[in-house]
C-alpha cells in the first residue's frame, strides 16, 4: 500500500467540483468522486471513522459526514476531503500506510485540540502509534494577518494553556494557528522529525483562497487516502 495526498491551492477548487458533480483531477490523477468523504466541518473536535459507506459523502444525494472537521481510515481507495480558506489543513498517515486522517484545525478546532483527538483516534481504531505518524500541514493563515478580539485571544489562550502548560501565545490579539497545530502534533506523540510543514500563508499567497483577505465562499481541497502499489 502506498499513501496518495494532496494539499491544496487554487486548482482543482471546491465549489468547481461540487458544481459539476464528478470525478475530478489532481495533478496527473483522477480522483472517483464515488471515493471521496466530504466532512461538514462545524469547527467542532469530532472525529469521524469512515465506513466503506461513507464513500460518496457530499456528492449527489449523499450528505456530507455531518457535524465532523476530523475523519480517518483504512480502506484502500477511499479519499478523506478537507477543504480550506485560511484555517488549517492537517493530513496524517502511519509509515506502514494502513490509516490516514484529515483534520480541518480552524480557530475552534485548534483550540479544541481536534488534531490530537485526529492521531488518538488512528491509535484507538487502527492500532497507529503515534511515533509512526507522518503529518503535514498545509497553508493556513499566518499570525500577521489573524488578529482577533481581546475575549477570543484571551479564550483561545486559556484553552491552549489547559493543553499546553508550557504555551504562550505572546502577540496580543494575534494567533498562530500553525505554530499551536505543531505544538499539538508533538504533545499527541509525532515526533518533530516526522512533522512537514508548509508555512505560506492564505491571506498573502494569491496561489490560495482566504476568506480574511476576499471573503469568498470558495475554498481549497486537500485529499488523502490509501492506494494498492
Amino acid at each position: 500500500m502506498k499513501v496518495f495526498l494532496h494539499l491544496g491551492n487554487l486548482q482543482p477548487d471546491y465549489l468547481s467540483i461540487m458544481r459539476e458533480q464528478s470525478d475530478f483531477r489532481v495533478g496527473d490523477r483522477i480522483i472517483p468522486a464515488s471515493r471521496v468523504v466530504i466532512a461538514e466541518q462545524t469547527h467542532s473536535d469530532l472525529v469521524h471513522v469512515c465506513s466503506e459507506a461513507d464513500c460518496g459523502a457530499g456528492f449527489g444525494s449523499h450528505p456530507q459526514i455531518d457535524a465532523v472537521d476530523a475523519m480517518v481510515t483504512n480502506i484502500p481507495g477511499q479519499y478523506l476531503l478537507i477543504r480550506t480558506a485560511d484555517c488549517t489543513p492537517v493530513l496524517l498517515h502511519d509509515i506502514r500506510a494502513r490509516a490516514v486522517g484529515a483534520v480541518h484545525s480552524g480557530r475552534e478546532g485548534t483550540r479544541k485540540n481536534i488534531v490530537g483527538k485526529a492521531v488518538a483516534s488512528l491509535k484507538q481504531h487502527y492500532n497507529v502509534e503515534p511515533q509512526d505518524i507522518i503529518a503535514y500541514i498545509g497553508a493556513g493563515i499566518c499570525a500577521e494577518h489573524y488578529q482577533v478580539s481581546e475575549k477570543i485571544w484571551q479564550q483561545f489562550n486559556a484553552s491552549l494553556r489547559d493543553l499546553d502548560q508550557a504555551f504562550q501565545n505572546i502577540r496580543p490579539r494575534h494567533l498562530d494557528i500553525r505554530l499551536c497545530v505543531f505544538r499539538q502534533l508533538l504533545q499527541a506523540g509525532v515526533p518533530f522529525k516526522n512533522i512537514e510543514q508548509d508555512h505560506t500563508c492564505t491571506y498573502e499567497s494569491q496561489r490560495h483562497f482566504s476568506y480574511r483577505r476576499d471573503g469568498t465562499r470558495n475554498r481549497q481541497i486537500n485529499l488523502i487516502g490509501i492506494e494498492d502499489e
